[in-house]
């Protein structure tokens, strides 16, 4: 998104056009895309991204807001491609059967696992029907748990975690 479209976006949000959007003008904004925020939590919001004290939301401010959420996502993407690469042994951009069971193994979960059961884990998340788990298949295995800036090690964990329980 350029500037010029968050510029159009901050406009849709300040009804009166005043180059401010108030409290009232994104609870409007919000209701209106299907969100109902509690006062206390929308006062909240405000406070945080009004740097200079004024109670509103201004261009400057809803720019850096923006700024701060692609920043935040470009470093979830991040770890998720870490925690990818700690599965992807070999760095050719597919996690196979036996790379997922070098891992387990290595973090001593695969007690009383055969390859068969290796193979049901990937084919689980296999889209493709390739026999591998490719990023993009991963990452939306991953898109079930929140990211909240988690390290790689973190979101290897969960991942080791959905099937950590017998097969």
């Amino acid at each position: 998104m350029d500037l010029s479209e968050i510029h159009h976006f901050f406009q849709m949000f300040d009804h009166d056009g005043d180059g401010k959007i108030t409290k009232q003008e994104l609870t409007h904004s919000l209701e209106r895309l299907g969100f109902v925020i509690p006062e206390k939590d929308l006062e909240h919001m405000i406070d945080h991204i009004d740097t200079d004290g004024d109670g509103s939301v201004n261009l400057e401010e809803f720019e850096r807001l923006y700024e701060a959420i692609i920043t935040e996502e470009r470093d979830e993407e991040e770890d998720m491609k870490e925690a990818f690469n700690v599965f992807d042994k070999n760095g050719d951009g597919f996690i196979t059967v036996e790379e997922l069971r070098s891992v387990l193994t290595s973090l001593g979960l695969e007690q009383g696992r055969s390859v068969e059961d290796f193979r049901i884990m990937v084919k689980k998340v296999d889209a493709d029907g390739d026999g591998m788990v490719n990023y993009n298949e991963f990452r939306q295995m991953m898109k079930g748990n929140p990211l909240d800036r988690r390290s790689a090690s973190s979101i290897s964990f969960d991942l080791i975690s959905k099937y950590k329980d017998p097969i």
